[in-house]
């Protein structure tokens, strides 16, 4: 799923991908919804040309075939590693509303919605049926979501975000029964569940993927981005597969030479837009 006029020849002539760009979606009101942010990825739900698919954000990887996992006698498979509120949990902790929503605000949309008990997973990585969530049915809750500021995200108000709105979407459909949902820990954030097990993993292989992978796992990188030049970012693994791509089709040194410019082109971004805000 391309969101833009990014340039995707590379992976066409490497990997054989159907590609599906958000600019060309028939419907004009889809278009208008999910183009430019964290919604295009939903772009597979409702005009992917596969009855059950599993998505991954850009920012991840796939260490080890972890197919044999994925559930398709489920509706939606929820990639996170456990619960995340006790199901007889009374407080709302400030990371709910920060990535998720505001319990106490979603109340006036859905007053039945138990909020407890709940995997709240990454959006970046699941498995899904297609039309799980039907599109107008996510439109409307985008619309009714600008009547009540914060609902959704409200400490990421900067973007237009998708996780609060799914992870809602597919709870309360699964509460009243019209979804039918699994959790399998099959998603691994370093920012969240730490680096041990990917340097366990990578110990002795270099800048190559490791011969063998103890746990098969999505490594999905969000939070500060894999670059080279970000030294507060957490990027082994994802280098590494970013190597790997590109030995397809250089020496060694230009497999280096070309995740180096393409680090550089995304710092020149960066200042570029820094400087261009003063």
């Amino acid at each position: 799923m391309v969101d833009g006029d990014v340039d995707v020849c590379d992976l066409e002539e490497d990997y054989q991908p159907i590609v599906l760009r958000i600019g060309d979606l028939p419907s004009a009101k889809m278009r208008r919804l999910i183009a430019g942010g964290f919604h295009a990825k939903h772009a597979a739900m409702w005009e992917g040309p596969f009855e059950f698919y599993v998505l991954m954000d850009s920012d991840a990887i796939v260490l080890v075939d972890f197919t044999p996992q994925v559930r398709t006698d489920v509706d939606f498979q929820i990639f996170w590693s456990g619960i995340s509120i006790p199901a007889d949990g009374t407080e709302i902790p400030p990371w709910l509303p920060h990535f998720y929503f505001d319990p106490f605000k979603l109340r006036q949309l859905d007053p039945d919605f138990d909020w407890r008990g709940l995997a709240y997973f990454s959006a970046g990585v699941f498995a899904s049926r297609r039309n799980v969530i039907p599109f107008e049915r996510y439109v409307n809750l985008e619309a009714m979501s600008h009547e009540v500021p914060g609902l959704f995200e409200s400490g990421l108000s900067s973007y237009k975000g998708d996780m609060g709105m799914l992870n809602y979407l597919v709870h309360a459909a699964a509460q009243r029964g019209k979804l039918k949902t699994a959790l399998t820990d099959l998603q691994h954030i370093p920012e969240h569940h730490g680096t041990v097990e990917f340097e366990r993993d990578c110990a002795g292989a270099g800048w190559h993927f490791p011969k063998k992978i103890r746990r098969p796992r999505v490594a999905h990188f969000c939070g500060h981005k894999p670059f080279l030049f970000d030294q507060r970012a957490y990027s082994r693994p994802f280098t590494i597969a970013r190597l790997e791509h590109h030995r397809g089709r250089h020496t060694e040194i230009g497999a280096w030479f070309a995740v180096l410019n393409e680090d550089g082109r995304v710092l020149g971004d960066k200042i570029r837009r820094r400087f261009g805000n003063n």
